[in-house]
């Protein structure tokens, strides 16, 4: 009696097992077409884009699917090479290198272009380095990244982007430092590295748990919202972070969402049209939105 009693538990098990097991091949065979569909509809969309581009969108919840085109292809990174070095930051926090409360001072000659808000503050004056962070990523700001170079330096830095995983990803210059722009010095990045490090900061892979909030929260407090928020419903939370100098347009983030939670990455570059390719990323991301609310 209780030899029967056991193989029915036994056949019950593994009737389960397949079962389930046969539901989670379904459903990645069918997320896997449906995927397919949607890169088919992307790369319709950028048949006619006058420049280079480079996408992908991957799915944060199991299974893992993902699509895209000319993810290890290197561009100019522009403000995107913002979140590896904010990540190298906090990282640096964390591995007791400098305090979080540590204050920095900005004099009048650290003050430099383009975007950000410290420019518009009367120098000399005193910021923790944390809020450094925070600028660099929120506002973009030129003068709290160079800040946090000179903090860091660059070797630390570029030893830290190896160390967390990223494979083609250089800082080589400032923010503004058209000089050394002229001659060819640049920074660098691929799509596949920003996405691999927006999922590691996702789950708390690179930074502990509470850093990795921390930069979620900056990245949710993007003020740049033409690209990839563009066109998605106001409720939608976008982490993410912009990229645009000449010939240069990303945007990078991870799209939280009530059917499930994606990284979407997109990197542009001989960009003529600044405007069409703002339009083109807003449109991808419409893209991949559109078809997760059909999951």
């Amino acid at each position: 009696m209780r030899k029967n009693l056991f193989f029915k538990v036994i056949f019950f098990l593994l009737s389960l097992c397949i079962l389930v097991s046969s539901f989670y091949l379904y459903s990645f065979y069918k997320e896997k077409k449906l995927f397919s569909n949607l890169k088919r509809e992307i790369l319709d969309l950028t048949t006619s884009f006058e420049g280079e581009i480079s996408f992908l969108v991957k799915k944060l919840r199991f299974p893992y699917s993902k699509i895209s085109s000319r993810e290890e292809l290197i561009f100019p990174a522009a403000s995107l090479i913002k979140l590896p070095l904010v990540a190298v930051a906090l990282k640096a926090i964390g591995e007791g290198k400098i305090s979080s409360q540590e204050y920095i001072t900005i004099k009048k000659e650290d003050i430099v272009g383009g975007s950000g808000i410290i420019k518009k503050m009367k120098t000399p004056f005193k910021v923790h380095f944390e809020r450094l962070c925070e600028l660099a990523i929120s506002y973009s700001d030129n003068t709290a990244t160079n800040k946090i170079i000179d903090i860091l330096g660059f070797d630390y830095i570029n030893e830290n982007f190896k160390k967390i995983g990223l494979k083609n990803t250089f800082l080589e210059r400032k923010m503004m430092d058209f000089r050394k722009r002229s001659r060819g010095i640049e920074n660098y990045t691929t799509t596949l590295d920003i996405t691999y490090l927006l999922e590691k900061i996702y789950r708390g892979g690179i930074l502990d748990k509470d850093a990795s909030k921390v930069l979620l929260s900056f990245l949710k407090k993007q003020k740049v919202r033409d690209r990839l928020p563009r066109y998605l419903p106001k409720e939608i939370i976008v982490a993410h972070k912009t990229g645009l100098e000449k010939g240069v347009v990303h945007d990078a983030g991870i799209v939280f969402t009530s059917r499930g939670d994606y990284i979407i990455c997109v990197l542009t570059k001989g960009v003529k049209n600044y405007e069409r390719a703002k339009k083109i990323i807003a449109e991808i991301s419409l893209l991949a939105y559109t078809f997760y609310q059909r999951l």
